[in-house]
C-alpha cells in the first residue's frame, strides 16, 4: 500500500506537532495522508514576542510542504493573525497561495467557514488560553459577523500544557458554558493542540448543539479544497457535512 494515494494534506504549525497531528490524522479518510511541519522557530508560549513573527515563518513552512508534494495546505497559528483581524489573515492566505501555487486555507478562515456551514452566528467559545487570547478570538469573529456571547479558558500559556490536558477538560468546559448560555447556536472549541476531536460527537449529543473544533475545522476545510467527501464517522456534524456534496471551499 502507498500512503497518500488519494491526496496529501499539508499542515504548517507554529508549534511542535504532537497532539495536533494525532487529532488531524483521525479526521482524514483512507488514502489521504497527513503531512505536518513545524516552523523553523517554534512557538512554545503564546506571548507577543513569539506570536508576532509567525506569518513569514508560516509561509516558509507552506513552501516546504508544497515541495514535498502536498495537494492542499492549511496553516495553523490562529493567534498570529487573530490580533490583526481578517485583513491580516487574508494577507497570510494570499502569501501562501502565491508562494505555493496550491489551494490553501488558514486556521481562522477554516473556523469562520465552518461556523457558516453549520449556521452558527451566535456562539460561545472555549479554549485552553488566557483571557487575552479569548478576547482576540471574540474580536476576530465579531469582524466576521459572528457574535461571541461568552468565552471561557483554562488560563494556560505554554503549548505543552495544552497538549497534556485530558479530553474531558474541553468537554466539561464547553458543557458548563453551554448550560449557562443555552440560547446560542453552538460552541467553538479553539486550539488544535489540546485533545478534543474524540469528544465532539458526545458533546453534540449531550447538549443538542453543533460543535466546531479547531482541528476538525482545518481538516474539513482542507478536504473541501480538494473535493474529498468521505470523512471518518463519529466526529460531529461538521465532518459529516463533507458527504453532502457541497461546493468546494475557498
Amino acid at each position: 500500500m502507498m500512503y497518500g494515494w488519494r491526496a496529501r494534506i499539508g499542515h504548517v504549525s507554529p508549534a511542535i506537532l504532537d497532539t495536533s497531528s494525532e487529532e488531524c490524522r483521525k479526521l482524514l479518510p483512507a488514502g489521504v495522508l497527513y503531512c505536518g511541519v513545524t516552523v523553523s522557530l517554534p512557538v512554545q508560549r503564546l506571548v507577543a514576542d513569539q506570536v508576532d513573527r509567525l506569518s513569514g515563518l508560516l509561509v516558509e513552512g507552506a513552501v516546504r510542504l508544497a515541495n514535498e508534494g502536498a495537494d492542499a495546505i492549511v496553516s495553523g497559528g490562529a493567534p498570529a493573525t487573530a490580533s490583526g483581524g481578517p485583513a491580516a489573515d487574508d494577507e497570510l492566505l494570499e502569501a501562501m497561495r502565491d508562494a505555493t501555487g496550491l489551494p490553501c486555507t488558514t486556521a481562522n478562515r477554516s473556523v469562520v467557514d465552518a461556523l457558516e456551514q453549520l449556521a452558527m452566528r451566535r456562539i460561545v467559545v472555549v479554549s485552553p488560553f488566557v483571557q487575552t487570547r479569548n478576547d482576540e478570538i471574540r474580536t476576530y469573529l465579531s469582524a466576521c459577523g459572528v457574535e461571541v456571547v461568552a468565552t471561557r479558558g483554562l488560563g494556560l500559556e505554554r503549548n505543552l500544557d495544552f497538549a497534556t490536558q485530558p479530553s474531558w477538560a474541553a468537554y466539561q468546559l464547553a458543557r458548563d458554558l453551554l448550560r449557562s448560555e443555552p440560547d446560542v447556536d453552538g460552541v467553538y472549541i479553539a486550539c488544535p493542540r489540546w485533545p478534543v476531536v474524540d469528544i465532539i460527537r458526545t458533546l453534540e449529543i449531550d447538549t443538542g448543539k453543533p460543535v466546531v473544533a479547531a482541528a476538525a475545522a482545518m481538516m474539513w476545510a482542507a478536504l473541501r479544497l480538494i473535493a474529498i467527501g468521505d470523512p471518518p464517522q463519529g466526529f460531529g456534524r461538521l465532518m459529516d457535512s463533507l458527504a453532502s456534496g457541497e461546493p468546494r471551499g475557498r
